[in-house]
């Protein structure tokens, strides 16, 4: 069984500093029981992921970020563990990040794109985010957007899942993935999910024990295998802590073979 780690974060100092540095995160490293030191690097990074099995990793860089050209570089020297996922962090410059995502997204390591809506406080279906909907679907690039209310002391309006639809409606064809859970909407996204077939869920940043067990349920029936993403937000949740509890859930093998990876690997074309 290949598994996938849909949310990883190889975090520099600086970058760490900015983060905490952000209003309303303060709490985060509390909340999630994570050390933000444990992946300062590539290096610490795979080690966690050979120490807890993952296989593959998609780390998250920021579009308009100066690191993520280095980024781009040092992950193509691990091309079988390591993907990159390109987060809009300037959406008030669409014109800018969409022209930057086509340059980046040119490079094999990239095979996702995320919108974290919590972090600007602009609605996941903003007029902002249009062009790099747009963007995506042209270029077959899944779209992973954070739902649910998140854990930092912002607004939530901006994530409602109801926005989804929106999404869903104006790119027929386009992959969204739910991010973070999308707690406490879980049962509005499961009929999403059976209304919509292209729009997917994760558990990044959400232990799984805690999930939904009606989630859990509708994961191992036939019309929601394969519609649960596993991901950890490593170093925030600890990656050791998120395999052990996906891999504890009473899931069949079939489940837990698209839960832990399966999926994401058809998804993001990690094959």
């Amino acid at each position: 069984m290949t598994v996938v780690d849909l949310w990883v974060n190889a975090l520099t100092g600086k970058a760490a500093a900015a983060f905490l540095g952000q209003a309303g995160n303060e709490g985060i490293p509390e909340l999630l029981g994570g050390d933000l030191s444990a992946s300062s690097t590539l290096q610490h990074l795979l080690v966690a992921m050979d120490a807890s099995g993952v296989d593959i990793g998609v780390i998250a860089a920021g579009i308009a970020s100066e690191e993520t050209g280095p980024l781009l570089h040092d992950v193509a020297t691990h091309p079988d563990r390591l993907r990159v996922a390109l987060t809009v962090d300037r959406p008030d410059r669409p014109v800018q990040q969409v022209t930057r995502l086509r340059a980046l997204a040119a490079d094999p390591a990239v095979a996702l794109v995320r919108i974290t809506p919590l972090v600007h406080q602009y609605p996941l279906n903003d007029k902002l985010y249009y062009p790099i909907y747009a963007t995506c679907a042209e270029l077959g690039l899944p779209v992973s957007i954070n739902v649910g209310i998140p854990g930092p002391r912002v607004r939530s309006a901006c994530q409602h899942p109801e926005l989804l639809e929106d999404v869903l409606i104006d790119f027929k064809g386009l992959t969204v993935i739910g991010a973070h859970m999308g707690h406490p909407y879980e049962s509005l996204l499961m009929q999403y999910m059976l209304k919509w077939p292209d729009l997917y869920l994760s558990n990044s940043a959400y232990l799984a024990k805690y999930m939904d067990p009606a989630l859990v349920s509708f994961m191992d029936s036939t019309r929601g295998l394969g519609r649960v993403l596993y991901a950890s937000d490593h170093p925030f949740l600890p990656m050791d802590r998120a395999v052990a509890a996906a891999r504890d859930l009473p899931l069949s093998d079939a489940a837990a073979e698209a839960f832990l990876g399966g999926t994401a690997a058809r998804l993001l074309h990690l094959g």
